[in-house]
């Protein structure tokens, strides 16, 4: 009879074995696998390690199909790894058949059973198939007394919550003197409900982390499947092919969905918690979140997925922490996202909201329901009666609302300003604008649009919400004989122009007049280049379209410019459309659009001077 054992294990890695990959030995083989741990590249695959007396097989955990298959002849080396890299218990095989020019080395954690055990199941299986000796019965014995003591002296597992990795520690805001006469046990919850969000933050990240690393593995076992694949000559399944062809394969819809979710919680709790952790900050934790963003994106191969991922909803007050601390890069990912993202929960009409989100983690532990019930993205909304906090989450409240009013308050614009960085908010003089923050010296604002961002607090004025219109300062408007499209595209080129004034207070508005640079559908990508500067678009923005021909620019609508611009999407594509006018009538002399262009500037000149 033929005995059979079986070993759960996770493989490491598999390094061929040549002189020109700098392995030449088995100690070289170890070096590597520990250079990788110390870089933090290694990636588990999980799977079944099979002993029979003839072979080591390699399952697949779930389907248990067979990976690999490794006659007890091909296996030369078989020794354990111990304490070396993080991973305390590794088994190593080098395994070669009659058609490899070079060895395999693979590497196995043995997280279950010592690697000292498997390694003497398989050393007595190899034994008796080349010697024809008969020890291999006596040493499964010698192992499953082995295993019998071990679980014995193992205690209970404990019911307590699995720690997650401490990537983000809570401020101890609670040590100083509260603001109002609030009983030591108030501050004590206060306490414990910031440790509860710092905790779920940081099961969220640990599965972020886990997720991504897994998107890495995947990533590179492909490639190494498809050197193998090149190099071989017939279609048989090579060596180490089945161990690879597992390891590339991508998560399943539902784990990208849980991913994204996880996600959108994470940046939930860092607007909610930024005024309580530190080292690192709210801001540079939402910095290092767009890094996978981008990567699960990629992965997926169109933000459709992503969009399609409404609950959890995004708050009101992330929105805006975003729109105020995101990069353009980042700003360009979060727009291409779609309104699950970009669209605050208080902005859904209560029949479209997503359902409730509670999340369950790698590590097993369900926050409890309540914890997310009270939560603002769960709760924000015009049919519930929403009202937005003035500072933060806790009870806590800016020192611009210590009368604890939550009324809106608003301001008009007394002068243009530009804003000079992704915090600043550009705004024009008279515009009316919802204040969010007002205890500096500088305000932060939000527009109708939305956005919001740090305006200078003497270039407003305080007024009073029945006088709010919510309104643009509107441009004279152009006579109907002309095209309306074109007409709008002009408006929206001239409120640019009059926006990026460099001159504050603007007084009189002066735009001077630069060398005309063409865009014809035949321009080259550097006559693209040279074309975009002359407008002074962004340095995103050309690094994005420069790469495009005239004809490529001129086919694109707007939303597929807004979707790689961001906010100068809306610009780029009034430029364009004035382009593309100014081809059509290029034989008639000067254009009717640029007379409109003047006239309109005139006006706008005259009631400056006014």
């Amino acid at each position: 009879m033929q005995e059979t054992s079986q070993y759960h294990v996770e493989h490491l890695s598999t390094f061929i074995m040549d002189k020109s990959e700098s392995i030449a030995t088995v100690d070289d083989a170890i070096k590597k696998l520990v250079l990788l741990d110390t870089k933090d590249k290694i990636w588990t695959q999980e799977m079944l390690l099979q002993v029979t007396d003839q072979a080591v097989r390699l399952l697949d955990c779930d389907t248990k199909e067979e990976l690999e298959n490794f006659p007890m002849s091909t296996i030369h080396v078989c020794q354990p790894v111990l304490n070396q890299t993080r991973y305390p218990s590794v088994l190593l095989l080098v395994c070669q058949d009659r058609e490899q020019h070079h060895p395999d080395v693979h590497f196995f954690h043995c997280d279950e059973v010592e690697a000292e055990m498997v390694h003497a199941d398989i050393d007595s299986a190899i034994g008796d198939s080349k010697h024809g000796k008969k020890m291999r019965l006596q040493t499964l014995k010698v192992n499953q007394e082995k295993m019998k003591r071990h679980r014995e002296t193992i205690l209970p597992p404990s019911a307590k919550t699995p720690a997650p990795k401490s990537h983000v520690a809570a401020s101890k805001f609670y040590d100083r003197k509260p603001s109002s006469s609030s009983e030591p046990e108030s501050r004590e919850n206060l306490a414990q409900l910031i440790e509860k969000d710092v905790q779920i933050l940081n099961c969220a990240l640990d599965d972020i982390e886990i997720f991504v690393a897994r998107l890495q593995k995947a990533a590179e076992a492909f490639s190494q499947l498809n050197q193998r694949n090149k190099s071989k000559k017939n279609k048989k399944k090579a060596p180490a092919e089945g161990m690879l062809t597992l390891r590339a394969k991508p998560p399943s819809e539902a784990e990208f969905i849980d991913s994204l979710q996880k996600l959108k919680l994470a940046l939930n709790l860092l607007a909610k918690l930024k005024k309580h952790i530190q080292n690192p900050n709210a801001a540079e934790l939402v910095h290092f979140l767009f890094g996978p963003l981008e990567l699960v994106l990629q992965s997926c191969g169109s933000p459709e997925l992503a969009r399609s991922v409404i609950s959890p909803h995004l708050s009101r007050d992330t929105v805006d922490f975003l729109r105020g601390h995101l990069t353009p890069k980042e700003m360009t990912i979060f727009e291409l996202l779609g309104e699950g993202w970009t669209k605050p929960r208080a902005e859904w009409p209560p029949d479209l909201c997503g359902p409730p989100y509670f999340p369950v983690f790698r590590n097993g532990w369900k926050p409890p329901m309540d914890h997310f019930r009270t939560a603002p993205w769960e709760t924000e909304g015009p049919g519930l009666n929403y009202r937005r906090p003035s500072a933060n989450f806790y009870g806590t409240q800016s020192s611009g609302s210590s009368n604890g009013s939550h009324s809106r308050k608003y301001a008009k614009i007394c002068y243009h300003f530009v804003a000079r960085n992704a915090n600043e908010l550009s705004v024009l003089k008279d515009e009316v604008l919802e204040v969010i923050e007002d205890d500096k010296q500088w305000w932060k604002l939000r527009n109708r649009s939305g956005q919001a961002g740090y305006v200078p607090f003497n270039i407003l004025e305080v007024v009073d919400e029945p006088d709010v219109q919510g309104y643009m300062p509107p441009l004279t408007p152009l006579s109907p004989a002309h095209n309306p499209t074109i007409m709008d595209e002009v408006q929206t080129e001239l409120l640019w122009a009059i926006t990026t004034s460099k001159t504050q207070p603007v007084k009189k508005i002066h735009v001077p007049q630069k060398p005309q640079v063409p865009l014809a559908p035949n321009s080259s990508p550097e006559q693209v280049i040279d074309w975009l500067n002359s407008k002074e678009f962004s340095k995103p923005t050309v690094e994005c379209l420069g790469i495009l021909t005239g004809a490529q620019l001129f086919s694109l609508n707007k939303e597929e410019l807004k979707a790689v611009c961001g906010k100068e999407g809306n610009r780029v594509y009034s430029q364009v459309t004035a382009e593309k006018a100014k081809q059509e009538q290029s034989n008639s002399g000067t254009s009717e659009l640029q007379e409109v262009m003047k006239r309109q500037q005139e006006r706008i000149n005259s009631s400056s001077k006014d």
